[in-house]
């Protein structure tokens, strides 16, 4: 999977709470490592920056999050 696939996904949490479909991402990468640390989610009205552990899975129309993470709007 790349990285533009997961555009037009859901994100809902644990709990059922649908946050939006995702219209943008971006990745934070640990510059030394590259490993990915957190994602940027972008939708219509809100953006999130969820830590890469908080991603639950990814399916073929959502990616379900951590609902114990706290979500920072931008």
């Amino acid at each position: 999977m790349l990285l533009k696939d997961i555009i037009g996904k859901e994100v809902i949490d644990l709990e059922g709470r649908r946050l939006g479909k995702i219209r943008k991402v971006d990745i934070i990468m640990e510059a030394s490592t590259g490993q990915v640390e957190a994602i940027i989610l972008g939708s219509k009205n809100n953006r999130f920056l969820i830590p890469w552990h908080g991603i639950k899975q990814i399916g073929s129309r959502v990616v379900l999050i951590d609902n114990a993470l706290k979500y920072i709007k931008k």
